[in-house]
Parts: C-alpha cells; sequence; structure tokens
C-alpha cells in the first residue's frame, strides 16, 4: 500500500514539473484567439480590401443565359445587352467574359480572370484505328 502511495506521488509531482508554470502578471490566452502574427497580417489585408472595395463592387461576377440570351446578374437585378450597367453600355455577353461601351471605348470585362476556355485535343487513335480503351466493342 505505501509503495502505492509513493509511486502515485511521484508521477503527481513529475506531471507537475512537466506543466509550465504561468507567471501571475502573465494573462491567460484565449484559445480561440488569432495568434498576433495572424491578427496583424488579417488587418492589413482588410486595410488593403478596403481601399479597393469600389472596384470590386462593381466587378462582374455572374453571367446567366435564359431563352437564349445572356443577362448581367448584379445586385440582384439583370441587365441585357444594351442596357446601361455602371454608367457603361453592355455591348456583348457570353460566358467568358462581358464587353461594355464607356466613354466611346469597348473593353473586356473577363469573368474568371486568368481562365481561358480551350477546345479539349481528340484523343489519338492508334495506327490501326481501335480505340484505346477498356469499354466492351
Amino acid at each position: 500500500m505505501k509503495l502505492a502511495t509513493t509511486a502515485a506521488a511521484w508521477a503527481a509531482a513529475l506531471l507537475c514539473a512537466a506543466c509550465p508554470v504561468r507567471a501571475a502578471n502573465e494573462p491567460a490566452r484565449d484559445p480561440t484567439a488569432w495568434p498576433p502574427a495572424l491578427r496583424s497580417a488579417m488587418a492589413a489585408a482588410s486595410a488593403a480590401s478596403a481601399a479597393s472595395a469600389p472596384e470590386a463592387d462593381t466587378a462582374i461576377r455572374q453571367v446567366v443565359f435564359a431563352n437564349g440570351r445572356g443577362y448581367v446578374v448584379q445586385r440582384g437585378r439583370r441587365y441585357g445587352v444594351g442596357e446601361q450597367l455602371d454608367g457603361a453600355r453592355i455591348e456583348r455577353i457570353t460566358e467568358q467574359a462581358v464587353w461594355l461601351r464607356e466613354a466611346g471605348q469597348v473593353r473586356r470585362e473577363p469573368l474568371y480572370a486568368g481562365v481561358e476556355k480551350r477546345v479539349p485535343a481528340s484523343p489519338a487513335r492508334s495506327a490501326s484505328g481501335a480505340k484505346h480503351s477498356k469499354e466492351k466493342p
């Protein structure tokens, strides 16, 4: 019995020694709060986005097609070809971009910057003309 209590006392002492002791003047850290480095990075990013907010608000983000016509959806309203959108007249709408005429100049506003639609290459066939697939003929 004495051996069990001694072993328990040693285990408790080792556990307490392994736990870091917090200084009395150090405030308790909130485990759900962001680390200070991430907090400052997020503040800088939000300040940068706030500076460019007017540009982001007018960016075209959605195009829908109904009854064979394309429409730009902006702030819950549909705008078709020939209508005014933020002071510019819509010239053309495709699934990749919208063309706007403003002050006599036509500019292309891509919907997905850096992404271009390409026709996939046809699969190469062997000289015998047989398909290379696991499908049964």
